[in-house]
């Protein structure tokens, strides 16, 4: 799809710009291999918008960064994956899904392997 398509495709539908921040999470397993490496995928509409740095050896690890997404529109399915980094292959430790709102949010979900994960939005 061109770039004006795109626009245009935006523009009639009403597409926002999706801020995703403050990323944070408590309590996270540990596994055979010591306690989580963990990062986090977001992913809205099927698009990888971005990945944190990897917080190493910590059960409640905070990541820094900020994830900007100019496609997204109201009720767009919002992913947040957190991944336990390993030699071999990396753990999911759980999916959180979210259909993102206009405004400000502050959000929180159980992880499948354990622990929570907490992150905040903004759909402007």
């Amino acid at each position: 799809m061109g770039v004006l398509c795109l626009v245009l495709l935006c523009a009639a539908v009403c597409c926002g710009q999706l801020r995703v921040f403050n990323l944070r999470a408590k309590g996270l397993p540990q596994d055979s291999l010591g306690i989580t490496d963990g990062y986090v995928r977001v992913i809205c509409r099927n698009d990888l918008v971005g990945q944190t740095s990897v917080r190493k050896n910590t059960v409640d690890p905070w990541w820094k960064e900020e994830f900007m997404y100019y496609s997204a529109v109201e009720n767009s399915t919002l992913k947040l994956e957190v991944h336990d980094e390993d030699l071999i292959w990396d753990d999911l430790v759980g999916t959180c899904l979210s259909q993102v709102q206009f405004g400000t949010h502050q959000n929180q979900c159980a992880l499948e392997k354990g622990g929570m994960l907490y992150y905040d939005y903004t759909l402007s």
